[in-house]
């Protein structure tokens, strides 16, 4: 079963906070060795109430500002397992700016525990004039890892944690972009949206010949408490496989599972574009999602003047994840922030996923800084005591696509108003796709148009051999009531009755 529901709408002290939380009989950080002696810690601290980390940094590392934090580097011959040979290594960041909050670290080796103690001697401040006598942060920012140099040749640092529960990924092909989190809290439903942090974390000791890197992390919210577990192995395309356990202390309005944020500011379907010698500025152009014995579907991604938030609700999902489809430098023309070279994420249900929605929000930006565009798997049934653990395990693959099987992939979104009319046009461009159709050389689809919300006429339906892309190219034109303000409208192309493309789906907003 599928369905659209558009929604209209205008640690300072860390490990000693924590450890005082508990009691003789329960588990500590020091003693957690693997996943399942994590849950139990986070199954406890949900019956306990939430004690917020601290942001006590000396005054010196609290003032900082990004010029000053930027100017501190950690060495790189200090990394965590370093000494092991060509394994995957550990660097930290330094607290200050604007994070603040000191972060607990363990190594787990073999049986063994052990802390991982800030230590100044770790960092290059700099040009910096660092006081003499000056109260060290109780932990790090956040940290980076880097795969064994064999790799590629050369120190490769392909995963960031930092800040809140947020981490990113790139592979041996595509720099930073996407970033995904932990959980997401109240990010649509009314409520303040609550940040949970990842307060500790367990590296578990990498050997030579490793594929894989492991890291631990406890989740700690107002609402919420986590155990997680991250298999990383980088490549052409860096794959994580997250395993979690979460407990919520009180009711939430919304959770997401499997969240990611990006930017999207405008590109070749926006209008009207800001005033930028770029043509297009994105981390990625559409969410794209599979259902198991339905759709495959791709929604271009677009944003005005006020939120946009769907729905997709979903029985049985295959997958999903935010994509950059358009690889062309020419259609950005960023020689910095080279944004056709940002990775896609795609998200494929190991177990845990039932019943529930594939979120999508739009957010309005004026600029390009900010991430404005949320993905994520909204279940639909929460527990409803602390007691009542909710876990699932996903595989979340950084990759320059998720191809759609043999479908005609959508490539191009358009739009426009028809010469002379305030009718409006829309131009979706297909690949042929890979089903190997046994046609005649003038042969074209048909094309499916649909509104799924919102009055309108659809006219003037047709598709044309695409010369120059060897594809598809689809037209169709709407006739807008002007009491219409918001609309629902998909395509598919079709060879008689059955389905050969993607489903193109999008929302208009007047």
């Amino acid at each position: 079963m599928f369905s659209l529901r558009p929604v209209a709408v205008t640690l300072g002290s860390g490990f000693a906070l924590l450890s005082c939380l508990l009691s003789a009989q329960e588990i500590s950080p020091s003693q957690v060795k693997d996943f399942a002696s994590l849950e139990k810690l986070a199954a406890q601290l949900a019956l306990k109430p939430y004690v917020a980390p601290s942001q006590q940094l000396d005054p010196f590392f609290e003032g900082l500002k990004y010029d000053g934090h930027r100017q501190i580097r950690f060495l790189r011959d200090k990394a965590l397992f370093g000494d092991q040979g060509d394994v995957y290594r550990v660097e930290f960041f330094h607290p200050g700016w604007m994070f603040k909050k000191p972060v607990v670290f363990h190594q787990i080796q073999k049986a063994a525990v052990a802390p991982v103690p800030f230590s100044k001697s770790l960092f290059d401040y700099g040009q910096l004039e660092v006081p003499e006598k000056i109260l060290s942060p109780a932990g790090y920012a956040g940290f980076r890892v880097l795969a064994p140099d064999s790799l590629v040749k050369r120190p490769f640092e392909f995963m960031v944690f930092m800040g809140a529960s947020y981490y990113r990924a790139v592979t041996t092909e595509l720099g930073y972009g996407i970033s995904a989190r932990g959980v997401a809290v109240n990010t649509i439903g009314g409520k303040p949206e609550e940040f949970p942090d990842f307060t500790h974390f367990w590296f578990v000791q990498p050997q030579l010949g490793d594929k894989v890197f492991r890291v631990l992390a406890l989740m700690n919210g107002p609402s919420i408490t986590g155990a997680y577990q991250f298999d990383v192995t980088p490549g052409k395309t860096t794959e994580t496989l997250v395993k979690a356990t979460l407990h919520l202390r009180q009711p939430v309005e919304t959770l997401g599972i499997a969240p990611f944020s990006s930017m999207f500011w405008y590109g070749e379907n926006s209008h009207p574009k800001p005033y930028d010698f770029r043509p297009e500025i994105h981390d990625s152009d559409g969410l794209q999602i599979e259902i198991e014995g339905g759709p495959s579907i791709w929604r271009p991604l677009d944003v005005g003047r006020d939120l946009r938030l769907s729905l997709f609700e979903i029985d049985r999902l295959k997958g999903f994840g935010l994509a950059e489809r358009d690889r062309d430098f020419k259609n950005f023309q960023d020689l910095e922030a080279r944004y056709h070279q940002r990775p896609a994420v795609w998200v494929e249900p190991v177990k845990g996923f039932g019943k529930g929605a594939v979120v999508l929000v739009e957010l309005s930006t004026g600029e390009e800084t900010w991430d404005n565009i949320v993905a994520m798997w909204k279940p639909a049934v929460l527990p409803a005591t602390p007691q009542e653990p909710l876990s699932f395990e996903y595989r979340l693959s950084w990759l320059e696509e998720h191809q759609p099987g043999l479908l005609c992939k959508v490539t191009d979104t358009r739009r426009g108003f028809v010469m002379d009319s305030d009718d409006h046009l829309y131009v979706v461009d297909f690949t042929a796709g890979d089903l190997h159709l046994k046609k005649p050389a003038d042969w074209v689809p048909s094309i499916e148009v649909k509104l799924d919300a919102g009055k309108a006429k659809i006219m003037d339906q047709r598709v044309m051999a695409n010369g120059e892309t060897k594809g598809w190219r689809a037209f169709f034109k709407i006739d807008v009531p002007a009491d219409t303000n918001l609309l629902e409208m998909s395509a598919e192309l079709k060879d008689g009755t059955k389905v050969i493309s993607e489903r193109w789906m999008y929302q208009w907003r007047r």
